[in-house]
């Protein structure tokens, strides 16, 4: 399997980032599965090393405790953290 066309999994429970960025990387020829959360993600049997994009404020299991559980089953993961931070906090405060 060659990078381009490598796998990447999307979990967010936001379903427009989630889509977002699949479709990002699908424009750079990534294959993409969307998650709509942690538990959801898990319930799947994955094998190899996995690729991950993940927000780490879902509700329920949550980013940090989902990359604890697959560090635990010994999973050999790369994972990408994403914490939305709303527009209106980025405004600088006097």
């Amino acid at each position: 399997m060659t990078l381009a066309h490598a796998l990447v999994y999307v979990i967010d429970d936001d379903m427009s980032t989630r889509k977002a960025i699949g479709r990002l990387l699908e424009s750079e020829d990534y294959s993409v599965e969307l998650f709509t959360g942690a538990r959801e993600f898990l319930a799947r049997a994955h094998t190899g090393p996995l690729c991950v994009i993940l927000d780490l404020n879902m509700p329920g299991l949550n980013g940090l405790e989902l990359q604890e559980a697959l560090a635990g089953k010994g999973a050999r993961t790369r994972s990408f953290s994403l914490r939305a931070v709303p527009a209106y906090r980025l405004v600088c405060r006097r």
